[in-house]
């Protein structure tokens, strides 16, 4: 038998130790490369100063944040009022907004009236040593300010401008641990083509792609829901059509939530302008026999708005008298409301 050849064996073994040496430097170069975006883990957030509130929490199971990155030379009054807006109506679900400067404290300071430190909702915090501004905005190898993350169960959901009129959609499911980018990415291209076709007047191109991306989840998609509605109620000019359209949706399923927001939406959206009540009451009807504190708090919104106030009234009674704990103080604020609202009604003069 012939003995192994040991000037030949070794060489190749040292060139290949030194070949996996190499792909795993190379490897581990890389994965430091990667940038800061969806699906990593966040950072951690070491602010030596908030000037109002306290670093937000985005460890737990129920957790959801959003941290934004400024400069101070920006639209601060525009900031302010998104960023309030959001913390106001979300706070209460979870959400902890924090809005991070890197600029020096004595100068951020200086940039905020004491009238708008005041008005300020969430936490505004200080990086002027930068360690937080480079775990995420270097980290993300993004350069356009403001910038804006949404952490939500511990993972980084979404990055973009803080004014992104998308952004508050993404939220509301966010918050509700229900915002899921790869099913928004398996969708995007359906959309994509959906405005496109309506820019040029193709509405029916546009129905069909719509369709297809509610169809993956019309509850995740509820904002496209309405997209789809509103642009049926633009470029038909039967009224049946979009009623039809929404009905047939809401029997298919997508649960009371998005009945909640169909519903809220017919009522109160601006960009509305022929509201279909009869559809609206349809929708709040199916609602109440699987949640009927929010169904009679549906309908009883959709009497306001048709401006009857002793059935709003007691519509909204009944739903306050049946709700949990933690959601009567709410059902009781919107009742006291209808009241007040009747009470002015009827003292007008005819």
């Amino acid at each position: 038998m012939n003995k192994p050849d040991l000037n030949k064996i070794v060489p190749r073994l040292l060139y290949r130790l030194v070949l996996g040496a190499t792909m795993f430097v190379s490897m581990s170069a890389h994965a430091d490369d990667d940038p800061l975006g969806v699906g990593k883990a966040p950072p951690s957030i070491q602010i030596q100063k908030f000037i109002t509130g306290a670093a937000p929490e985005l460890t737990g199971e129920q957790s959801c944040g959003l941290l934004v990155f400024f400069n101070l030379n920006e639209d601060k009054a525009t900031l302010i009022g998104a960023l309030n807006r959001l913390q106001k109506e979300l706070g209460p679900k979870g959400l902890q907004v924090a809005a991070i400067s890197k600029d020096k404290e004595e100068d951020v300071e200086k940039a905020f009236s004491n009238a708008e430190k005041k008005s300020i909702l969430f936490a505004l915090g200080v990086d002027d040593a930068e360690n937080t501004w480079r775990a995420w905005v270097e980290a993300s190898k993004l350069e356009n300010l403001p910038l804006a993350f949404v952490v939500s169960r511990e993972r980084i959901v979404w990055v973009g401008n803080p004014l992104d009129p998308t952004l508050p959609g993404i939220l509301r499911k966010a918050v509700i641990g229900k915002y899921d980018p790869k099913l928004l990415k398996k969708a995007q291209p359906m959309l994509v083509a959906a405005r496109k076709s309506l820019q040029v007047g193709n509405a029916q191109e546009a129905y069909k792609h719509f369709d297809e991306a509610i169809e993956l989840d019309p509850a995740f998609f509820s904002d496209i829901v309405m997209e789809r509605y509103k642009a049926t109620l633009n470029n038909e000019t039967n009224e049946s059509v979009a009623a039809e359209w929404i009905q047939k949706l809401v029997k298919k399923g997508g649960g009371v939530s998005l009945q909640n927001e169909i519903v809220t939406a017919i009522v109160k959206d601006p960009e509305i302008q022929r509201r279909d009540f009869i559809s609206a009451l349809v929708i709040a009807d199916s609602m109440i026999g699987k949640n009927p504190t929010l169904g009679l708090q549906a309908k009883a919104l959709v009497c306001s708005a048709q401006k009857d106030w002793p059935q709003a009234i007691d519509l909204q009674t009944e739903a306050w008298m049946g709700a949990d704990i933690v959601d009567k103080p709410m059902a009781k604020q919107r009742l006291e409301e209808y009241r007040a609202t009747a009470k002015i009604q009827s003292g007008k003069k005819p």
